[in-house]
């Protein structure tokens, strides 16, 4: 006899399901649930796994960097306070007093079982890497960080796993969670403090407990890691508009309290300001913002956006140490994921915001600061993977489930081809010769070693010949390095009694002068070091300056279009003349007038004007050129566009009530773009070629184009000049990533279909 209870519980599976036997629902419900758990288990322990063997290789393989030193010695310092049983010193120790102790103090838990080494020496932290640290207390302080890394894709797996599969193959996040450093735990507890605000649904509970612990934990560890903090009060004022004063309050107060208990977490958790709190945080956060404006950070000589360009590649140095370097291809999709993340999950979108646009604005720009970015990219990363590949995938395959696989196929005659061929044949020729030919070659070129010395054998078809022997595997590839000072080196493998030894090309002068297979070495510069920074510049330097000159092109075609206007067309001729001039001459004449020194604006203003010394400012004068330069272009092509637009069309507008603002948002702009967007396409494709410009003006590393970087190793007399294949091989991503940005431009604004009211 079945008890009331057990009978309550099957009449629920049964209303639950629809299905009238009240046994089956018990045992088919549980299971389908209990798949997927299982599955996504499965998905969780696969990612960590994957994170934790991915940073036990780097513990072991990385070189000792800069301020590892410094973070091991302040370990030392605490481990030798717990191992006399003096906490009395744990007030009064914080060695690099600039940041919080919390982590330095982990570490000096972490070593202090192990036998006393000497104490690291106190060095500037301007010195270079210490060569040697004590063992096995660096290895035992990279094991405590990695762990930390490892929890935090943990964290992050429950949340999504796919993104914890992007933060775990991250190189800069490997790196800096895998070495004393002081990156591991803010990262992760910021990441605590965000998904515990988000799982309390912005009501008072355990979990927004929790969130306010992990915010001050994160302050005790690295200041900057905050800025979560902002993206959470934000995100809790936009969620919440209080209605009224009451409302008001008891919207405030939770988040009051919040602020208040994490406030007291970072003090307890600081026990260096327990003595002197007020002067001793004052000192150290006034360190940080003189240190921003030290010689030392201006030596560095990084422009206001490098953060982009460490987000857009991989890390450039450690070769050998990292076996998946994919970071470029997640940042793209954290871009194309990022409106859906805004969408979902607006916190972490907030996050993404704040912490880029600090990074962006605080001169500093070390490249351990963009783990800030790094879980709240992740995120954004995984919602562009599903929505550009995942979901139109799964699409493609329910259509052919329904509707089976059919190919569309129109016949042509053969009457008919032969009647084209003709036609068709001179334009087909030409294409390969001057544009297939050209592309292949240089694909085969990038594939080589090819440069000054073996420029003979390679005309005589030695490219073809590496190339071939390469491909098919007859012939391994040879090991390309560039040195501190841009010289390339390149070496080959030789096998000596099953032995295998890396022989430079240099030693053999016979070798030198042949050209080699390469394989897709030149390729992974392209996506790390020199090719992130050209990259981040170039697309950034396509979009300001088509933006800048057409801004400039539309508000003066809008001007001279208005009824009244008096020698409209002798004003048009006149600004068509900067177009007219040939470029070179135009940038000549800028170049006058921006020369540092003697040029017309210097002269003018009795003082030197030193652009070439700051890249901001270098920016800002090639953008200033680059506009006298292309608006006119622009100019023309919104001039065409308004005179398409029937005067009828803005009389219905202003009958309906539009005003001249509503005129231009809803009529003018949008009938405008089909012939505003050919001419967008046009101008993107200049100035991301564009090089006279850059090889005139001369600005300050890494302001170039591609165009640019590929002319300076075409140039035996530049520093790193006569490296044929590595010219090669930015023509050839030079054409990838135009393809790529045209397909996406086209997609967005359907520039094909033309204009379809004209």
């Amino acid at each position: 006899m079945m008890d009331e209870t057990k009978y309550a519980r099957l009449n629920g599976y049964k209303d639950m399901c629809g299905i009238s036997d009240p046994n089956l629902p018990q045992v088919l419900k549980p299971a389908g649930g209990s798949v997927k758990r299982a599955l996504r288990i499965f998905i969780v322990t696969m990612v960590v796994l994957l994170a934790l063997f991915l940073r036990l290789r780097a513990v072991e393989r990385l070189p000792i960097d800069y301020d590892e030193d410094d973070y091991l010695r302040a370990a030392q310092q605490f481990a030798t306070a717990i191992q006399s049983g003096n906490w009395g010193a744990f007030t009064q120790l914080n060695y690099r007093p600039e940041h919080p102790p919390l982590s330095k103090i982990i570490n000096g838990f972490a070593i202090a079982p192990l036998p006393p080494a000497p104490e690291i020496p106190d060095l500037p932290t301007t010195a270079p890497p210490a060569s040697s640290l004590p063992e096995p207390h660096l290895t035992i302080a990279r094991l405590v960080e990695a762990t930390q890394g490892v929890l935090q894709v943990l964290i992050l797996a429950l949340v999504n796993p796919l993104a914890a599969l992007f933060l775990a193959i991250n190189t800069w996040h490997i790196k800096y969670t895998s070495q004393v450093m002081l990156e591991a735990l803010p990262s992760l507890t910021s990441l605590v403090a965000v998904a515990a605000y988000v799982k309390s649904n912005g009501k008072w509970n355990r979990w927004l407990l929790l969130s306010a612990v992990a915010l001050g934990l994160t302050a005790a560890s690295k200041y900057m890691y905050c800025i979560v903090a902002i993206a959470i009060v934000a995100h809790w004022v936009l969620a919440k508009p209080p209605a009224g004063s009451e409302t008001c309050g008891r919207f405030l107060a939770p988040l009051l309290l919040w602020g208040v208990i994490a406030l007291g977490v970072f003090f307890a958790a600081d026990p260096y300001l327990w003595l002197d709190p007020i002067n001793r945080l004052r000192d150290s956060v006034v360190y940080h913002i003189g240190y921003a404006e030290s010689q030392h950070v201006r030596d560095a000589g990084y422009p206001m956006w490098q953060p982009l360009a460490w987000l857009a590649g991989s890390v450039p140095w450690h070769p050998g140490v990292f076996l998946i370097s994919v970071d470029v291809l997640v940042s793209l999709l954290a871009i194309a994921g990022f409106r859906r993340l805004w969408q979902k999950q607006n916190v972490y979108a907030l996050w993404l915001i704040f912490g880029l646009g600090f990074l962006l604005l605080w001169p500093t720009k070390w490249p351990q600061y963009i783990l800030m970015l790094s879980v709240p990219g992740a995120l954004a990363a995984a919602d562009g993977f599903q929505a550009i590949a995942w979901e139109p995938l799964r699409d493609w395959f329910a259509r052919v489930r329904a509707n089976g696989l059919h190919f569309r196929r129109e016949r042509i005659s053969w009457r008919e081809t032969r009647r084209a061929l003709p036609w068709l044949v001179p334009g087909l020729v030409t294409l390969a010769l001057i544009t297939l030919f050209p592309l292949v070659f240089q694909t085969a070129m990038a594939l080589t070693d090819l440069n000054t010395i073996s420029l003979r054998d390679g005309l005589s078809g030695g490219v073809w010949r590496a190339a071939w022997l390469g491909v098919t595997g007859q012939e391994p590839p040879v090991h390309i390095g560039i040195g501190p000072n841009g010289r390339v080196s390149v070496t080959v493998e030789v096998r000596d009694r099953g032995q295998v030894h890396l022989v430079s090309v240099a030693d053999n002068p016979q070798s030198a002068k042949e050209v080699h297979y390469a394989g897709l070495e030149w390729f992974t510069r392209i996506f790390s070091g020199i090719g992130a920074d050209i990259l981040v510049f170039d697309v950034m330097w396509t979009i300001l300056s088509v933006a800048s000159q057409m801004g400039l092109g539309l508000v003066l075609a809008l001007m001279l279009n208005r009824r009244g206007v008096r020698f409209g067309g002798l004003w048009q001729t006149i600004f068509i003349l900067p177009w007219a001039i040939p470029e070179f001459v135009g940038v000549l004449v800028w170049l006058h007038v921006f020369e540092p020194t003697n040029g017309w604006l210097a002269l003018a203003l009795h003082t030197r004007i030193p652009w070439r010394d700051d890249p901001l400012l270098a920016l800002i004068v090639l953008l200033i050129s680059a506009l006298w330069l292309g608006w006119p272009f622009m100019m023309l092509a919104a001039t065409a566009g308004l005179k398409m637009i029937p005067a009828e069309v803005y009389d219905a507008a202003a009958v309906d009530g539009a005003g001249r603002l509503d005129q231009f948002r809803f009529v003018t702009l949008p009938l405008m773009l089909p012939l505003l967007t050919p001419a967008l396409i046009i101008r993107s494709i200049f100035a991301f070629n564009q090089f006279y410009l850059f090889y005139v003006f001369a600005p300050p590393w890494p302001l170039f184009t591609f165009s640019t970087l590929s002319f300076l190793l075409l140039n035996s007399n530049t520093r790193m000049g006569g490296q044929y294949a590595f010219s090669a091989v930015v023509n050839v991503f030079t054409v990838i990533v135009l393809i790529v940005l045209l397909l996406w431009f086209n997609r967005r604004t359907q520039a094909v279909e033309g204009v379809t009211y004209a």
